[in-house]
């Protein structure tokens, strides 16, 4: 593999940046029209996403935009809004992310594979399942 194949050139990390950018903000909007503001096919953008070397950077790049601090923190921030209007999951994913409610487990002990259960035994655990979901959210609306 020759070091130009290693490295981008500068239209191919523009083009990263774009792909990193949220769809609702690119300019182009459509990976089409992209290509045309750079003079290529859009069969050349999709080879350039086959590479190796841009494969790397665009999760690397995607990894580092998920992960950051700001992101969570709006991510949060939005959920509390909703909680606060009453939406019931969102306040619920808003204590589990804050850690202030564990989500709810169900431990189930049996020496028999799921498949060999009956069905009443399977109903039973459908069943327990689907009290612990409306005691969760009996507790939420009470907040």
């Amino acid at each position: 593999m020759g070091l130009e194949e290693n490295i981008l050139d500068s239209r191919q990390e523009e083009y990263l940046a774009w792909l990193c950018t949220a769809p609702s903000e690119r300019q182009p909007a459509s990976k089409e029209a992209y290509a045309v503001s750079l003079g290529v096919n859009v069969t050349t953008l999709r080879r350039w996403e086959k590479k190796e070397v841009f494969r790397k950077a665009w999760q690397a790049r995607v990894d580092e935009v998920q992960g950051s601090p700001e992101r969570s923190q709006r991510l949060l921030d939005t959920l509390y809004a909703k909680a606060l209007e009453g939406d019931i999951k969102a306040a619920q994913l808003y204590l589990q992310a804050t850690n202030r409610m564990a989500p709810p487990t169900l431990n189930v002990k049996t020496d028999k594979a799921t498949a060999e259960l009956s069905d009443g035994e399977l109903d039973d655990l459908i069943a327990a399942m689907a009290q612990r979901e409306r005691e969760t959210r009996t507790h939420l609306k009470a907040m």
